[in-house]
C-alpha cells in the first residue's frame, strides 16, 4: 500500500459519507457502539464543565452532526450556530431541536474552512467528534474558529492522537508514526454502514499534542486544559469493540466489559501520563 493522502476531492467524500450516515448516526446502544457511548461520556463531561463559559453566551458548535451537543448547549446558551458539512445530520438536527421546542439555534450547512460569521461574534467555539481530523485544510479551520472567537472566549477541539496504545495491533500504523517524526500522519478509518450493504474509507489526519499547541498558539489561542479519550480501551483490539454488523449486537457480558473499561478511562482522562496516550484528545483554549 502506497503512502496514505488526503483525497483530492476530499470535502465532497467526506460530505457523501456523512450524509450516508445520517439514518444510523444516533444508534449509541451500549451493546452495538460501545467505543463512541464511552466516547461521548467525555464529551459530555467537558460541555458540562465549561458551562461557566458558554451558558448566557453565543456557542458555535462546528462540525455538529445530529446535534449531540446542540441540544445541550441550546438549553442554557443566549443563541447557539451549528454547521456541519453533511445536509443529512443538519435536517436530523432541525428535527431534534423542533422536537424540543428550541428557536435560539441556527443551523447551517457549511464548511469549518469559511465560517460565516464575523470576526470575535460569539463566546464559545466547540468542534468535538471527527471533525478537524477530517478537513484537509486543518489549519485554515482552526484559524477560521479563533478568528470568529471573541478575546477572552473559549475554543476547544477533539483531534484524533498520533499515539496511542491500539497502535500495537497495527504494525504498518505504528511504523508510519514512527518515521513521520513530530508531526502527525494520515490514517484510514473503514466504516461498514449499519443500515445499507456497503462501507467507505475516510482519510484523517492525526495530531501529537505540540503539534496541536503549536497550530493553536499561531492563531492566537492558548490551551488551558487537555484530556484524553479511549485510552485503556484502545489496548482491546479492534474487531472485538467494533465488529462486522453480523456479529452485532455485542454479547452482553463483553458489552458490559467494554463498558467498564471506559469507565476506568473516564477517571484517568485527565491524569498524566494517561491522557498524552488516548485514542483521541481534547484541548481547551483561550482566546488571546
Amino acid at each position: 500500500m502506497g503512502e496514505i493522502e488526503f483525497d483530492a476531492d476530499q470535502l465532497s467524500v467526506v460530505q457523501k459519507a456523512y450524509d450516508l450516515m445520517a439514518e444510523e448516526y444516533d444508534i449509541l446502544d451500549d451493546r452495538i457502539n460501545p467505543f463512541y457511548v464511552n466516547g461521548y461520556k467525555v464529551l459530555d463531561f467537558f460541555v458540562q464543565r465549561l458551562i461557566s463559559s458558554w451558558a448566557g453566551q453565543v456557542v458555535l458548535d462546528v462540525g455538529c452532526g445530529s446535534g449531540l451537543q446542540t441540544v445541550q448547549f441550546a438549553p442554557r446558551a443566549k443563541h447557539v450556530v451549528a454547521i456541519d458539512i453533511s445536509g443529512s445530520l443538519v435536517r436530523k438536527a432541525q428535527e431534534k431541536l423542533r422536537l424540543r421546542g428550541f428557536s435560539n439555534v441556527t443551523l447551517i450547512q457549511g464548511d469549518a474552512t469559511g465560517l460565516p460569521l464575523q470576526d470575535c461574534s460569539v463566546d464559545f467555539v466547540s468542534a468535538y467528534g471527527d471533525v478537524i481530523g477530517h478537513i484537509r485544510e486543518y489549519e485554515r479551520a482552526i484559524a477560521e474558529m479563533a478568528r470568529v472567537c471573541r478575546p477572552g472566549g473559549t475554543v476547544t477541539i477533539e483531534y484524533d492522537n498520533k499515539w496511542h496504545l491500539g497502535l500495537l495491533f497495527h504494525p504498518r500504523e505504528l511504523w508510519n508514526a514512527l518515521t513521520t517524526g513530530r508531526h502527525g500522519d494520515l490514517r484510514r478509518w473503514t466504516y461498514e454502514y449499519l443500515t445499507q450493504d456497503s462501507k467507505v474509507d475516510l482519510t484523517y489526519k492525526t495530531f501529537t499534542f505540540p503539534e496541536m499547541q503549536s497550530l493553536l498558539n499561531r492563531h492566537g489561542l492558548v490551551v488551558t486544559e487537555r484530556a484524553g479519550a479511549h485510552i485503556l480501551s484502545s489496548l482491546i483490539p479492534d474487531h472485538v469493540q467494533d465488529p462486522p454488523k453480523e456479529r452485532l449486537p455485542l454479547n452482553a457480558a463483553l458489552a458490559w466489559t467494554l463498558q467498564a473499561i471506559g469507565q476506568c478511562d473516564f477517571r484517568v482522562k485527565q491524569l498524566f501520563p494517561f491522557y498524552t496516550l488516548g485514542f483521541s484528545a481534547i484541548v481547551v483554549t483561550r482566546k488571546q
